[in-house]
């Protein structure tokens, strides 16, 4: 795919295959093949017309004509686009994310629970092991966090919300007067906020890199493990949970956790604000690897913790700072060897994750929204060890999304230098990059300095 020509007519046709692109995609391979060859036409003139004078003259009058050319091909554009400009490119492949979870917890279920939780409080409030209720407000912080050392900007979407309209089917309400939320036929209206994990969500749960933490400090007053956590459907049995009762007597309850991942903590001992209980995954009625977290106050009424216009059920949020209704973001930048692939739940997603290339390899970028809305731009720059950028595009979200995705091919040319590149994304006014390397032929040189950055041997008899 747009490799650089085979043929070579001095040190010229170089310097135009640079300008076509190290890195180019197949969607405009003709214009630079035509200037290519106009340029060997050129070239063949000139050369016919000199070679019996002065070669150096010759070789002057051909650098004049190149430099023409070379301004050419800026001008009618290629896989480069002019400085200052950035083509709207349409992506290789992407859209909407495959999959947002939805939840149900039965009324049977409910009554379980609260049965449980009452039972504890009496139990230690007997032992002497609760302090009494105070007044006070208790601010709420995220319940969830990336594990140390994952690399994604982001780890969450948000799928739904509290549902304020409490009719059913199909009659929906969120707390900004929307509609992000659903209830079902049963008679279920969602009574909490669905945390989801993106992108990769099966692969993060697999290897723990979405944590729940505690939204605010108190005592574990119930949880709930050994489920199991892999489930694709609603009706799907029992979820693994915690619940922390708080200085207030309100309770929040974090559920359709991993199984086997809950603190080691048990019913009575203290959490304070941020502090690990569990890894995101789906256990019970669940459609895939989400948190599923409730409030309730100290009258065990339900809460929506977000302020807003159509919220009916408190006047007062409970977040200590509240995110926008759509908190649009990057959570991941990346480069592949090829674009991702989603299978069926709850087979882990396959995301062809590749930074380091040799000169000739397929080359995948690919850019992981939260809440992309329609009409949204977001620039992109492949950026050369130099710094400088080597091609520059654009894309505009042709919908809104509560996640998204999208993702473009290219071949690595042969000509491509050697080190260290970026790809850059702009959207909404943040930068985001990430970074990949190029190695030369032969040794590893990542930073193009012509030396062997690293080197694999085999010693004698080994």
């Amino acid at each position: 795919m747009f490799e650089p020509t085979e043929e070579k007519i001095v040190d010229f046709g170089d310097a135009l295959n640079n300008n076509c692109g190290i890195l180019r995609s197949s969607r405009i391979r003709s214009p630079c093949r035509s200037i290519q060859a106009g340029f060997r036409v050129h070239f063949s003139a000139y050369l016919g017309v000199f070679m019996q004078r002065s070669i150096v003259f010759g070789l002057v009058l051909v650098v004049l004509a190149a430099a023409v050319l070379f301004r050419s091909v800026v001008v009618v554009g290629s896989d480069l686009s002019p400085a200052g400009t950035q083509a709207e490119r349409p992506p290789d492949g992407g859209g909407e994310a495959p999959f947002q979870p939805t939840d149900e917890i039965s009324e049977g279920a409910r009554v379980a629970i609260w049965q449980e939780i009452r039972s504890n409080i009496d139990r230690l409030e007997k032992d002497g092991r609760l302090s009494p209720a105070t007044p006070q407000a208790v601010p709420l912080t995220m319940p969830v966090e990336k594990s140390p050392g994952l690399t994604d900007f982001d780890v969450i979407g948000i799928s739904n919300y509290v549902d304020h309209n409490f009719a059913f089917p199909n009659q929906l309400q969120d707390y900004n007067c929307g509609t992000r939320t659903y209830d079902l036929s049963s008679g279920y209206n969602h009574r909490g906020i669905d945390f989801f994990t993106w992108p990769f969500s099966w692969n993060k749960m697999d290897n723990n890199a979405v944590r729940i933490v505690a939204a605010a400090p108190g005592t574990i007053v119930s949880k709930s493990d050994g489920n199991f956590d892999r489930s694709c459907s609603i009706g799907s049995g029992s979820w693994n949970a915690v619940y922390v009762r708080h200085a207030d007597n309100s309770i929040a309850w974090y559920g359709h956790m991993k199984s086997g991942s809950l603190t080691t903590k048990s019913v009575g001992e203290s959490v304070v604000a941020g502090e690990y209980l569990g890894i995101v995954g789906s256990s019970g009625s669940s459609t895939g690897p989400h948190l599923h977290f409730e409030l309730y106050d100290s009258g065990n009424n339900l809460q929506d913790p977000y302020q807003g216009n159509c919220n009916t059920l408190n006047a007062v949020g409970w977040w200590a700072v509240q995110e926008p209704y759509r908190n649009s973001k990057v959570n991941k930048l990346m480069t592949g060897s090829a674009g991702p692939v989603f299978p069926s739940c709850p087979n882990p997603e396959i995301s062809n994750e590749k930074k380091i290339f040799r000169r000739g390899d397929a080359l995948t970028t690919s850019a992981y929204f939260r809440d992309q809305l329609s009409g949204h731009q977001t620039q992109y720059a492949l950026v050369r060890p130099d710094g400088n950028n080597q091609v520059t595009w654009s894309h505009t979200s042709p919908n809104s999304y509560n996640a998204s995705y999208w993702f473009w091919n290219w071949t690595v040319a042969a000509n491509a230098p050697a080190g260290q590149w970026k790809l850059r994304a702009t959207y909404q006014s943040v930068v985001y990059e990430t970074t990949f390397v190029v190695a030369g032929t032969g040794n590893f040189d990542m930073d193009g300095d012509g030396k062997t950055d690293i080197s694999v041997f085999r010693p004698v008899g080994g």
